[in-house]
């Protein structure tokens, strides 16, 4: 993750109400919609990273955040971009989020804490 993708999410999360669970995005109504809706005004963290930088690049970034939030690798890092990896990594993010326990406090630190590229390394915030 590049820090300027970590200040997006930051931004995009600053609020709590900002914020969804059981569904990738919600209107103003509650009710779910898709992350791209142009009604949408509160996002899971997968429908977040969806939502601010593209299906492509979230693919990229849910083993990253795995890896973060659950301190586990799916695989060899040159593996990260396989299918099977991206989808695991979404998957084990939108149990995460939706979990009864996960506060917005818990995964904005996590979002918060998220270690970015910097140069040749990774930085820690």
């Amino acid at each position: 993750m590049l820090p300027e993708e970590r200040d997006q999410l930051l931004a995009l999360f600053g609020d709590a109400q900002r914020w969804c669970q059981e569904a990738e995005a919600r209107d103003q109504r509650g009710d779910p919609v898709r992350y791209s809706d142009s009604e949408a005004v509160a996002w899971d963290i997968t429908g977040g990273v969806c939502r601010l930088f593209g299906w492509r690049r979230a693919c990229e970034l849910f083993p990253q955040l795995d890896r973060h939030i659950f301190g586990r690798r799916l695989g060899r890092p040159s593996q990260w971009d396989q299918p099977s990896d991206s989808m695991t990594a979404m998957a084990a993010l939108q149990d995460y989020n939706d979990q009864h326990e996960t506060t917005y406090q818990e995964v904005f630190e996590r979002l918060r804490t998220m270690p970015v590229w910097q140069g040749n390394r990774f930085a820690a915030p």
